[in-house]
């Protein structure tokens, strides 16, 4: 067993911003236009300038649907930056992912604290501020690890729902697996851009996902009562700096001793 259980409030912070994109998505990537899948493929065979209308305005829900997903796939990463709600508190979110898993950035709860995280590859680390520890870790948790990283792998199950969410891929699946109420809305402006907005009713109300109408018909906003994410920075790779050895402090390396209750 681990010398830290302070995961629960990690992973409910996780699960809670997962959970928002199944607001335009069933949660699994079989439904039509999944990313990947050739219909999606064809959808956006040739990518439109930016600035340039796209078209998408003009064609059906779950066409639309099929490519913006696809348009986030190509575009291999992304920051999604926002807050929704989580077991009745909010939960803020700023992080850059791409398609091959990494990720970078920050989870944060009303109440519980934010802790930073960082994936590179199998390679995960998190780093919870002094109000998670407060909250969940104990005093001598916190004087264990210091001003450092928690460092472990995606492997970990504890942590399974963390590193979930660096991988673009995933969320672009669960975006495409849309529900058949899938309704094409009004137009508007979303960050700058001319946006259309698609639209499903989901147990907590509607969800909204506004799509761009110019350039790579990317998602730009997911929105539901709970909260809303806004994406962007599209293309641009996650940074690749880790916290080196001295930044950092194995999760299986520190004592039985310093554990504190399970949360």
């Amino acid at each position: 067993m681990h010398a830290i259980r302070t995961t629960t409030a990690m992973a409910g912070a996780a699960a809670a911003v997962a959970a928002l994109t199944a607001g335009c998505g069933s949660g699994h990537s079989t439904g039509p236009g999944a990313a990947g899948s050739p219909a999606a493929a064809t959808a956006t065979a040739t990518a439109p300038a930016p600035g340039t209308d796209n078209g998408v305005a003009g064609r059906p829900a779950d066409e639309i649907l099929r490519q913006s997903v696809q348009a986030l796939t190509d575009a291999h990463a992304v920051r999604a930056v926002g807050t929704v709600g989580g077991e009745g508190q909010a939960i803020t979110i700023d992080l850059r992912l791409d398609t091959a898993g990494n990720c970078t950035g920050t989870l944060g709860q009303s109440g519980v604290g934010s802790f930073q995280v960082v994936k590179a590859g199998q390679q995960l680390w998190v780093k919870p501020d002094q109000a998670f520890w407060q909250s969940h870790g104990g005093s001598a948790l916190a004087d264990a690890v210091g001003d450092r990283y928690l460092k472990t792998t995606s492997d970990d199950p504890d942590f399974g729902d963390i590193a979930g969410l660096c991988d673009l891929g995933a969320l672009a699946d669960q975006l495409g697996s849309a529900a058949s109420d899938l309704a094409k809305g009004a137009t508007s402006t979303v960050q700058g851009r001319p946006a259309v907005a698609l639209t499903r009713s989901t147990d907590s109300g509607t969800a909204t996902l506004y799509v761009a109408t110019s350039g790579p018909p990317v998602p730009l906003r997911l929105e539901q009562s709970v909260g809303a994410v806004d994406f962007s920075d599209f293309g641009t790779p996650v940074p690749s700096a880790t916290p080196g050895p001295d930044q950092s402090v194995d999760i299986d390396q520190l004592q039985p001793e310093a554990s504190p209750t399970t949360v």
